[in-house]
């Protein structure tokens, strides 16, 4: 596997958690939804920096060429943001992102095997068996 990719894979998690955290808070002083709209100005905001200092805007011009259906992503992006922010506060970072993690790992594997057709090896089952087990254990009050 690539090194690289596995690190910047670790730097998602991590921005996932501290994202989380941050809007959970700023949903308690004002509301989870008006954090989850702060969040995402301020990310597009940074993307369209980043963009235009790259030079990469005039590709969003293509947009148009892509199935609709493929528009959606910010939607489950907003979804996530807001969802987080709303159990933060109930079920504390670790349980809310153990939960999301369980949610990831059993909806990619579905996707993965009923949708892209990849083959899942019995180590792959048995490694997503161990973390549903850990994560109960992890979930479990005393």
């Amino acid at each position: 596997m690539n090194i690289l990719s596995m690190l910047l894979a670790i730097m998602a998690g991590i921005f996932t958690t501290i994202e989380a955290s941050i809007n959970s808070q700023l949903g308690k002083y004002l509301t989870p939804s008006v954090a989850t709209l702060h969040s995402l100005i301020t990310g597009m905001t940074f993307i369209l920096i980043m963009n235009l200092l790259r030079g990469n805007l005039s590709r969003y011009t293509k947009i148009v060429t892509v199935s609709p259906v493929w528009w959606i992503g910010g939607l489950f992006g907003a979804s996530i943001i807001y969802l987080s922010a709303r159990s933060i506060p109930a079920l504390g970072i670790s349980n809310t992102v153990i939960l999301i993690l369980a949610g990831q790992l059993v909806s990619s594997m579905v996707v993965d095997v009923f949708f892209l057709q990849a083959l899942i090896n019995v180590k792959k089952m048995f490694g997503m068996v161990l973390f549903l087990v850990g994560a109960i254990m992890f979930l479990q009050e005393k």
